[in-house]
């Protein structure tokens, strides 16, 4: 469990925002994949989610890590050629924590993106929150529904 949360407030952070359709398509990875961790990463603009893309996880431990595939995070340099950013990376916690793990933490190396994570330790009330993750500093940031 993370005992640095500090409050989405203290640096400033504004709201991420995502479609229902983006949110549904991390919950449906989220559940194909159980109860393995799976992961993908999100494209946007200026704080708001523009575009999903379903990743493979090739961690060898999937139940516990994550481990984005190379041709999935290289959809980046496309992002740039139109515009965009990698806004969020997600993935998924099959039975918990909703916070980032210390493995989590350590492997963060996209401070201008926000980590979404989808815990469904209780399936019947899966959840989604996102995070920033600077020099192993971890703030939580709002989430909010995109009208577009």
């Amino acid at each position: 469990m993370v005992s640095s949360l500090a409050p989405a407030d203290r640096r400033g952070a504004r709201a991420f925002r995502l479609t229902l359709g983006i949110c549904q398509e991390i919950l449906a990875h989220a559940r194909a994949g159980f109860p393995e961790e799976v992961c993908g990463i999100v494209s946007g603009k200026e704080d708001e989610a523009v575009a999903l893309y379903r990743g493979r996880n090739i961690s060898p431990t999937p139940r516990v890590a994550y481990e984005l595939d190379v041709e999935t995070l290289t959809k980046q340099i496309e992002f740039d050629d139109v515009g965009l950013t990698l806004a969020a990376i997600y993935h998924s916690h099959p039975a918990g924590p909703e916070t980032p793990s210390e493995t989590d933490i350590a492997r963060a190396t996209y401070p201008d993106s926000v980590y979404l994570i989808c815990c469904l330790a209780d399936l019947a009330r899966p959840s989604l929150r996102g995070f920033r993750i600077v020099a192993s500093q971890v703030w939580e940031v709002a989430l909010s529904e995109a009208t577009t």
